[in-house]
């Protein structure tokens, strides 16, 4: 079976060996201009494509499972922070490099006073009034404010459904961490590198929530490993249960451009109810089939290997409800981790692996399944990229060969008859290259038809879909919006002790994050099958057409051939068959084009809280003059619940507001940033599949029969040359044989 860096440098080579082909044709004599630009152009991005293909792994699971610990083990070296914070949404890259480096991409000013502004949406104790009305963290006025509202909250306002609440930590880590990281940021995205012994420095953001909140992006380079090769990426991705819904969005937009998925469980707990809950999501997805899981083994949790596989055993049973037939991995990553860091390690982590160490049934049982797991992984790699990355490029180059060949034979024939010979065999070929020539302007018209065609098909299901007034998508948001329920009553207790001011922030806080939490379990899976059943259109579409063309393509080659045959020029018989196998997910993954970013923080003003106050005054008011008048006492308690109520409303209006103008946003972008793109692309794939076996047979031959006439020493250089071609085409043929042969051997 070959290994995909042995397939990746085999393709190479032979993209080499053509390369080499292509320039003896070129300055052969009679070649005055070159008939293979587009097989030039092609061969010469081959090398570019592999290199910016890249497989994507995610590592998954929830909080506390082990992640982190897992890729240190895969990597057999301690990279990432273990147990890293939950502020940010960050998905840490790790790819191969040539030095040990960690890449940290910074927010700019404009995210860093965009995240804050929006966490200070009614945020109490907080009348932000300095500069032009927009916070910006580099003014010390600014930073005081904020930092002196955070002061004078009281214990309730600090926390949120049982946690801290995150705007409260967010805003705290960002004043926390401005002086640290000042200097690190400005207007345009800046990036900062930890480079050999300055690489542990990065954990130092990644562990630390005040100067974790400022990273974009991190991305960590590691010399290689047998488990990290090119054109491959592990991510470490936050936790599937982070309190954040925006954090399960964006894990979610990952997970789209994902082509294996690893799902980490803990033995200390098992499946709990939020992995059924993200496994559901993923298999909505439709990514269900690339997932295998790992169960991440704590020693001292069990008892004996019986305990253990009983676990395992209840952990396959609750996974098939969801997946039949899970592959199931189990074993110790910290354990692994450890054995392989030897002395370098702490004290504590030496005495847990003497300790492990004294479980031989564990231990042995936990060496087996890593043995099995990184096997199994890494055949899936082998499989995957080469199909992904090398299968495609290799029917390319097996179809530039062949008809190389068909070239070669044609003009020796030529040179090889008399003058009144090749004259009646280039009398022919001309005839037959009108003929495709027709073929290809038809086909091409009827592509370019197709394609605006289905682009207006698939803007009528886009815009009937994401209507931001009558679809499907924002009548369920609104239902959702407008169904939502406060009950008042509940709400006098904290509208006693805390005021209207911070009421209204709980309360908006809730909504809010009920509302994200739908988004990304209800909205954005719908989005995603839409895409999805959209790209299948494409696909069913496009293949429609190209089912009768491609027969007619074959009968115009073999009709051709037979003309060819029929007046002396027989030509090679290749010993491959030419597979016509179009699909629009595979175009997709290798031109890395992708569903546009779903997740989305809704834009709120604190312009509700303002009106929140005055509708307060009002109801007092209105209270004082009724009771002027002898009328119902509206007491001040009643007034602050009417205004509330009010607030709420108006929540819910700007809400609705901010929804529409996001969905029709994003609507647009779909169609002009994604689907009119991924036609665009597809038709033209297409077309040069359909095409490709046609470019040899439409090539100008006028220049080589000129040839005929010439002395018999220029004839016969340009006859010599041609069969040198021919004996390099074998070899590249036999190679690409080879090459087809073992990797379809790792399927």
């Amino acid at each position: 079976m070959s290994t995909f860096e042995s397939a990746k440098s085999d393709l190479l080579q032979i993209k080499r060996e053509l390369s080499s082909i292509f320039d003896t044709a070129k300055s052969m004599p009679g070649i005055n201009t070159f008939p293979f630009d587009i097989w030039r152009k092609a061969e010469r991005a081959v090398e570019e494509q592999i290199n910016e293909n890249i497989l994507s792994v995610a590592v998954v699971g929830a909080i506390k499972s082990g992640k982190s610990t897992f890729i240190n083990a895969l990597l057999e070296g301690d990279y990432l922070k273990r147990g890293a914070g939950v502020v940010t949404s960050i998905v840490t890259k790790i790819r191969k490099g040539s030095i040990l480096q960690a890449n940290l991409i910074f927010k700019t000013w404009e995210d860093v006073n965009s995240d804050i502004e929006q966490a200070m949406v009614l945020f109490p104790s907080l009348d932000y009034t300095s500069g032009n009305g927009h916070f910006d963290i580099r003014r010390e006025k600014d930073r005081n404010e904020l930092r002196e509202a955070l002061n004078s909250l009281c214990a309730n306002q600090l926390i949120f459904q049982d946690t801290r609440d995150m705007n409260s930590v967010l805003l705290s880590a960002y004043l926390k961490g401005y002086e640290r990281v000042a200097g690190a940021l400005s207007w345009e995205t800046n990036a900062r590198q930890f480079k050999g012994p300055d690489f542990p420095r990065h954990k130092d953001f990644v562990g630390n929530d005040s100067l974790a909140v400022y990273l974009r992006d991190l991305e960590l380079q590691i010399p290689a490993r047998q488990n990290l090769n090119d054109n491959m990426e592990i991510a470490d991705c936050q936790g599937s249960d982070s309190p954040n819904p925006l954090h399960l969005a964006m894990i979610q937009d990952y997970l789209l451009k994902t082509h294996l998925i690893i799902y980490l469980l803990s033995s200390r707990t098992g499946v709990r109810q939020a992995d059924i809950k993200f496994l559901s999501m993923i298999k909505k997805m439709g990514l269900m089939e690339n997932i295998i899981f790992v169960i991440n083994c704590d020693f001292n949790e069990h008892e004996s290997l019986d305990d253990l596989k009983a676990l395992v055993e209840k952990t396959r049973e609750d996974i098939s409800i969801i997946k039949p037939d899970p592959e199931i991995f189990t074993f110790s990553a910290l354990f692994d981790l450890l054995k392989r860091l030897g002395n370098d390690i702490s004290e504590k982590d030496r005495l847990k692996r003497e300790q492990w160490e004294m479980e031989p049934e564990l231990r042995k049982f936990s060496d087996c399944e890593r043995e099995r797991f990184q096997t199994d992984f890494y055949k899936k790699l082998t499989r995957d990229r080469f199909n992904l990355l090398l299968k495609n490029h290799l029917a390319r180059f097996a179809v530039m060969t062949g008809s190389l060949q068909d070239w070669v034979k044609i003009n020796s024939d030529i040179l090889s008859k008399n003058a009144d010979d090749a004259v009646e065999v280039v009398k022919k070929i001309t005839y037959e290259q009108e003929q495709m020539d027709q073929i290809k302007s038809m086909v091409r018209n009827t592509l370019d038809g197709t394609a605006q065609k289905i682009k207006r098909e698939l803007a009528t299901d886009i815009n009937r879909f994401l209507d931001v007034h009558y679809g499907d998508i924002i009548r369920d948001i609104r239902e959702f919006v407008r169904n939502y329920h406060v009950d008042l009553q509940e709400k006098k207790d904290d509208l006693e002790e805390m005021g209207l001011s911070a009421t209204l922030y709980i309360v908006f806080q809730e909504f809010k994050n009920a509302l994200d939490l739908f988004m990304a379990e209800k909205i954005n899976l719908r989005l995603i099958h839409f895409a999805y059943e959209e790209e299948k259109k494409i696909n069913d579409l496009l293949n429609n057409v190209a089912g009768p063309y491609n027969a007619m393509v074959k009968d115009t080659i073999s009709r051709h051939k037979e003309t060819l045959k029929n007046v002396g020029v027989q030509l090679t018989e290749h010993g491959f068959d030419y597979e016509f196998s179009f699909s629009v997910d595979t175009i997709k993954k290798t031109t890395g084009l992708r569903v546009p970013p779903l997740a989305s923080s809704l834009q709120y003003t604190a312009k509700v809280r303002t009106e929140a106050i005055l509708r307060l005054g009002y109801y007092n008011f209105a209270g004082f003059i009724k009771k002027l008048f002898k009328k119902s006492i509206q007491n001040q308690e009643e007034g602050k619940i009417l205004a509330l109520r009010d607030s709420i409303k108006r929540i819910k209006r700007e809400t609705e507001r901010s929804l529409v103008f996001h969905l029709g946003d994003y609507r647009e972008n779909l169609k002009f940033q994604y689907i009119y793109k991924l036609v665009d692309v597809a038709s033209n794939t297409l077309y040069d599949m359909l095409f490709d076996r046609f470019q040899i047979f439409t090539t100008d031959i006028s220049e080589m029969m000129e040839m005929i006439g010439n002395e018999h020493q220029v004839k016969k250089k340009a006859i010599d040359g041609l069969a040198n071609m021919d004996r390099s085409l074998q070899k590249i043929t036999y190679q690409i044989e080879q090459l087809k042969t073992e990797g379809l051997g790792s399927n």
